[in-house]
């Protein structure tokens, strides 16, 4: 299991953002229970938005539980070393597209969303996301945990997408394109 200062770090590593100081309380607070879904209501997840940079596309699932559209993610695992290496697994086992080898080296964004009932004793997750390349050639497949699993142009997005990501998502995609274009 990814330890405590391994996600400070990769935290830290991330952009700054108003949700930046809120992960250091989480950490502050919590301590390595943060990491872990039975830690508490309120722990930390990884997400993973995938995107094809040429045909300004995203790879979106949409989500059982939700009920809505959004990228990849979801709880810490035991076998999971780093937020990344968490974030990539969860990519890969909810799209069906493996390996994902082009995943950014630093999260994208740092976000803290409250959850619905559905989720259970699960009431808010603070989410570090990263970013992985994909092509839209790509045939991604349904897992149990979604509805569908789609790939949709950026300027003909779904209705029903979680909250907040019709604002975020054109950001989150060029930081995303930014990154992994500089990686090579």
């Amino acid at each position: 299991m990814i330890d405590l200062d391994t996600a400070r770090q990769e935290v830290d590593s991330g952009p700054r953002n108003s949700f930046s100081a809120a992960f250091t309380e989480l950490f502050d607070l919590q301590g390595s229970a943060s990491l872990r879904r039975s830690g508490g209501e309120h722990h930390v997840t990884a997400s993973c938005l995938v995107v094809d940079p040429t045909a300004e596309a995203v790879l979106l699932n949409h989500h059982r539980k939700a009920g809505l559209w959004g990228q990849f993610g979801g709880h810490l695992e035991s076998d999971d070393a780093s937020l990344r290496g968490a974030a990539r697994r969860e990519a890969e086992e909810e799209s069906g597209l493996y390996p994902l080898d082009r995943v950014t080296a630093t999260p994208i964004d740092l976000h803290v969303h409250d959850l619905s009932a559905a989720f259970g004793a699960c009431t808010r997750h603070f989410d570090v996301v990263y970013a992985a390349q994909a092509s839209t050639d790509d045939s991604p497949h349904v897992s149990d945990e979604s509805f569908d699993v789609a790939w949709f142009p950026l300027g003909r997005l779904p209705e029903n997408l979680m909250p907040d990501l019709p604002k975020r998502l054109p950001g989150l995609f060029r930081s995303a394109a930014e990154a992994l274009i500089s990686r090579g």
